[in-house]
């Protein structure tokens, strides 16, 4: 009876040896694909498997000489094997140690296609992991980190009390300048001086300093010839006077008075010889008319008696041109010319004012980080 025993317990640890050696000489096709690869490709295979199994990797070329490079990873980015310039990969086998996915690689540098053809077997260390599941899915792991800062928070506020310095304006007004005022005498066409004559007309300099701006807004002329001019202005400044009376002005004269806007309209000679004028606004075309050639102007005009203002040319220097066209008789001009200018005046006052200014502490606070990583996971 022992002795059965015996024997039936030895035959039965036969068997499960048998058993165990025909199950590990039984690999299990994980992939059989066909890699085609062109100029600078990468292709990459992912897998998972289990601790102990072993890896049996084939591979053989079907177009093209080699691949230079094939390699297997365990991610994610341990090389454990690495073949360069592959022609034929046969039972190639590779322990795992870690369960995880492995990345096998593949890269052509060819100019030609390259082809070949791939087998990829597990050999489980065990029954229990026969049926492990190689494919893998996608994971968000979750790193936590945490940064140091500092950070200003507001305590209250602080009453400061300062100085400061403003330029104000202290005064504007209007002020005329009668810069031209005077009688021309314009000869005749038979006369043997010239019947053609000219002025030079500098408009006022403007100043602007610190604490003095000036502009010019407008400037005002009248041309009258003889005395019945003269008897006219004469008329405006009495009529311009009366005006005036009692009352704060911005002007003195007629011309002034014209220019600001204050009349519209001013009594002119109606009588007497008449002159031909033009404004000019270089000393060129000045020679041109002297010259009796064509030259340029900006007005002109012919008359016994005119006025006019103008905001044009606003500086520099300009030119009137007188022409007698009467054969016999010799004229005299009266030119005036007036500039009206805004007038500023500043000065610099010193105000005694306040602000409230924030007080702050320093804090040290911590942050917290959570960054997510995409990763490959096996299924199972």
């Amino acid at each position: 009876m022992r002795l059965y025993m015996k024997t039936n317990l030895f035959l039965l640890f036969i068997v499960s040896i048998a058993s165990n050696f025909c199950y590990s000489n039984s690999p299990i096709l994980v992939n059989e694909s066909t890699i085609m690869l062109d100029l600078d490709q990468t292709k990459e295979l992912y897998f998972s498997f289990a601790e102990g199994d072993e890896i049996i990797f084939e591979m053989e070329m079907v177009k093209g000489k080699h691949i230079k490079e094939v390699e297997l990873i365990e991610m994610p980015a341990y090389s454990i094997f690495t073949e360069f310039k592959a022609q034929k990969i046969n039972k190639k086998s590779i322990y795992i140690r870690n369960k995880g996915i492995y990345k096998f690689r593949f890269y052509s540098s060819s100019i030609t296609r390259k082809v070949c053809k791939i087998k990829i077997y597990r050999i489980p260390a065990s029954d229990l992991t026969k049926n492990f599941n190689t494919n893998w899915k996608w994971e968000i792991k979750r790193d936590t980190t945490y940064t140091a800062y500092q950070q200003d928070s507001l305590v209250g506020y602080k009453t400061i009390k300062y100085q400061e310095t403003v330029r104000e304006l202290k005064e504007k007004k209007i002020e005329e300048v009668l810069f031209l005022d005077r009688l021309e005498k314009v000869h005749s066409i038979l006369n043997p001086n010239k019947s053609r004559t000219y002025l030079k007309v500098d408009l006022p300099q403007i100043v602007s300093s610190e604490f003095k701006e000036e502009k010019l807004i407008t400037w005002s002329y009248w041309i009258g010839v003889g005395k019945e001019s003269q008897e006219a202005y004469k008329r405006n400044a009495k009529m311009i006077g009366d005006m005036a009376k009692g009352l704060a002005k911005t002007y003195t004269s007629p011309l002034g008075a014209y220019a600001v806007g204050a009349v519209t309209d001013l009594i002119v000679a109606n009588t007497g010889s008449d002159i031909e004028y033009f404004f000019v606004n270089d000393y060129q075309n000045v020679e041109l008319f002297m010259n009796y050639q064509q030259f340029s102007l900006f007005d002109r005009g012919k008359v016994i008696n005119s006025y006019g203002k103008k905001d044009r040319p606003n500086n520099g220097t300009f030119y009137i041109c007188l022409y007698n066209d009467n054969d016999l008789t010799p004229v005299e001009v009266d030119v005036k010319v007036l500039v009206v200018k805004e007038i500023k005046i500043f000065e610099n006052i010193t105000y005694n004012r306040q602000k409230e200014e924030p007080q702050y502490v320093t804090l040290d606070k911590t942050r917290m980080n959570i960054n997510e990583t995409k990763v490959r996971v096996p299924v199972e």
